[in-house]
């Protein structure tokens, strides 16, 4: 893995001298990470995740609007023997307007493209920060738009191929009421090879609104609803007599007391439902072998609190949550039926 970065780095400083173009930028990201769930549930197993990333690229405008960046991203987790963990390039097009923002290869997935929990997972900015495919954003006075291809694995005579497809949209309607639309296909096929694998399908959307107001005492509240439906699955042996599309509801409420502070609840109701990118914690099909529950109930209050300067390229976001997951004990929070999990990120530029 070692020669890997190096063989990586050597190339980087050989192509960016012969890339012609009006000006040439060099732009690094870091990110220093943790996060520790303490679930012992059905639904989603406990698990600790400490590491360092690092992104560096240069970025050629070959004109106005057209940029091409070429770098390469390296994770480290702690405690690992590796050099690194993971190391994977950085090659996009990017075209850019005012308004607009088009990508080839390396997507711009800051935030999970704004996905909310149920459809993806929050633990997927730090295990699958890059992704490749194509992307376009959409940046107006009344709405914002976002659709993309995320291709994760090739179809070869050995397993199928595999992508995601996604859109999110919020129109703002009025002043303090947005409409939000979200949608997000999970694929499993490919007609080169079946591989002994039959295809198979996820597709979860979303729509709510989310309505927000300056409050005295609490300084600014907002209050996001949304109602959920799941379709198809993509374990291919998944039980036949178990229902193949399922339905949620799901409430988050947030005010900010503070500066850069934020108390938060979530609340969930969900029956048959199931993300194949999303949380466990709301869908019916647990980890362990064989556990299902049609009936879903799901509880989070937190806090979050960001520093930093964003104006700087520097933040550093801290949170921590209570979990309460249908009526299950934990064993890690004194036999209670919440469960515990925190979260610290220092983002980077340089």
């Amino acid at each position: 893995m070692r020669d890997s970065c190096t063989r990586a780095l050597l190339c980087l400083a050989v192509i960016a001298p012969t890339l012609h173009a009006q000006r040439i930028d060099w732009q690094a990201r870091v990110v220093l990470y943790g996060d520790n769930t303490e679930f012992f549930t059905p639904y989603r197993t406990g698990e600790t995740i400490l590491g360092g990333q690092v992104r560096a690229w240069v970025e050629g405008h070959p004109s106005e609007r057209l940029s091409l960046r070429i770098g390469a991203f390296a994770d480290r987790r702690w405690g690992s023997e590796e050099f690194t963990d993971s190391l994977k390039p950085i090659l996009a097009a990017r075209y850019v307007t005012a308004h607009s923002l088009g990508v080839m290869g390396t997507l711009d997935n800051t935030r999970r493209h704004g996905l909310i929990d149920p459809l993806m997972v929050s633990t997927r900015e730090l295990t699958t920060p890059i992704e490749y495919g194509l992307q376009w954003r959409e940046t107006r006075k009344l709405f914002d738009a976002e659709v993309w291809i995320n291709w994760q694995r090739l179809n070869t005579p050995t397993q199928r191929e595999a992508f995601e497809m996604g859109a999110v949209a919020s129109l703002r309607a009025m002043r303090g009421l947005t409409i939000n639309a979200q949608h997000l296909w999970s694929h499993h096929g490919g007609q080169l090879f079946d591989a002994s694998v039959p295809v198979s399908n996820n597709r979860v959307t979303s729509l709510g609104v989310n309505i927000s107001d300056s409050l005295p005492v609490v300084r600014h509240a907002s209050l996001q609803v949304s109602r959920l439906w799941s379709e198809g699955h993509l374990d291919p042996d998944y039980p036949t007599d178990r229902p193949n599309g399922g339905s949620g509801a799901w409430l988050r409420g947030e005010v900010n007391p503070w500066p850069l502070w934020a108390l938060f609840v979530i609340h969930w109701r969900g029956r048959d439902f199931e993300a194949a990118a999303g949380d466990p914690n709301y869908g019916s099909v647990g980890q362990a072998p064989g556990f299902y529950r049609a009936e879903r109930r799901y509880w989070e209050v937190g806090a979050w609190r960001r520093f930093g300067d964003a104006s700087k390229g520097v933040s550093f976001d801290t949170e921590v949550r209570f979990h309460r997951i249908d009526s299950e004990q934990s064993v890690a929070f004194f036999g209670t039926p919440w469960e515990l999990s925190y979260r610290i990120i220092l983002r980077a530029a340089i």
